[in-house]
């Protein structure tokens, strides 16, 4: 009981503590959050919900500064840059070991199992709440990245035929975008509306490159740009990026289909030798001690 209490105490604490720490964003944000009173925004209930998430990121670790960047991006290259905010996932990742700490704390204490086997399985417990959020963000990016360079030979003929039925580069991006679906459809439809709102193609194309960090995409990136300074047929242009792409994807695939067999080694040893050797040997070693006893 005096255990609980004590990290009752301490959770309050750090509760205060943050509090302190973040008055003056709370004041602001208290001011701002009046002004849909006077008829110029509409407030929103689930952006309510999560400011407390988001103050408590700003402080934590890799909210704030550099560290909040490089999460933004990272949540950008996993497309969850909509869903979630940068200081909302350093908060998140702050607050979710903590509760599952306390949750631990809370089966303790209603004696399902003992205080101290709680305890001390509530730390592990904590440290991958903790590590599961950054690996679950890193297990996105390399999926989505896969998806994103799996797709791009069939868009870029998509995008050659409509280029090659005399259609500009833009209005062939607005129909590919609306014909098709998947992760890399959501970078184009992003890449789209950077360029309707002003963005310059070479800087909408760059940031697409930056957001994805796919040798793919960046070459098609590079050659895209080198094709509007050189004045190379843009249809010319994609049709090469295209094949080129899916020789390079054949070839990664031999390489793995060839790298496949000696990976397989170390299962096969490990794993299905010695039960082979069981079912074999067995008898005749049970046979041969029954023989010498």
């Amino acid at each position: 009981m005096l255990f609980v209490l004590a990290i009752v105490l301490v959770a309050g604490a750090v509760f205060f503590l943050l509090r302190a720490l973040t008055v003056n964003r709370l004041q602001v944000e208290s001011t701002l959050g009046r002004i849909p009173g006077y008829g110029y925004a509409g407030a929103d209930d689930a952006d309510g919900n999560r400011a407390w998430l988001r103050r408590i990121g700003r402080v934590a670790p890799g909210g704030h500064g550099a560290g909040a960047e490089v999460l933004r991006r990272k949540l950008a290259a996993a497309g969850w840059s909509r869903r979630v905010t940068a200081e909302e996932f350093a908060g998140l990742k702050l607050l979710l070991p903590i509760a599952v700490y306390f949750a631990v704390l809370l089966v303790t204490a209603a004696g399902v199992v003992p205080l101290l086997y709680g305890a001390v399985v509530g730390l592990p417990l904590a440290g991958l709440a903790y590590i599961g959020l950054p690996l679950a963000v890193d297990i996105r990016i390399h999926g989505r990245r896969d998806a994103i360079v799996s797709a791009l030979p069939a868009v870029l003929d998509l995008l050659t035929l409509s280029v090659e039925a005399g259609m500009s580069f833009d209005a062939a991006l607005q129909r590919v975008n609306r014909r098709l679906h998947g992760p890399l459809i959501d970078e184009l439809t992003l890449l789209q509306r950077d360029m309707q709102l002003g963005t310059s193609r070479g800087e909408a194309m760059q940031g697409l490159a930056t957001r994805v960090e796919a040798p793919e995409v960046t070459s098609f990136v590079r050659a895209l740009s080198q094709s509007d300074k050189l004045g190379v047929p843009l249809a010319q242009m994609l049709r090469q990026q295209a094949d080129d792409l899916r020789h390079r994807l054949r070839t990664e695939a031999e390489e793995r289909a060839m790298r496949a067999p000696v990976k397989m080694l170390f299962p096969t040893v490990l794993l299905i030798f010695p039960a082979v050797f069981i079912v074999v040997l067995g008898p005749a070693v049970l046979s041969l001690m029954k023989t010498l006893g």
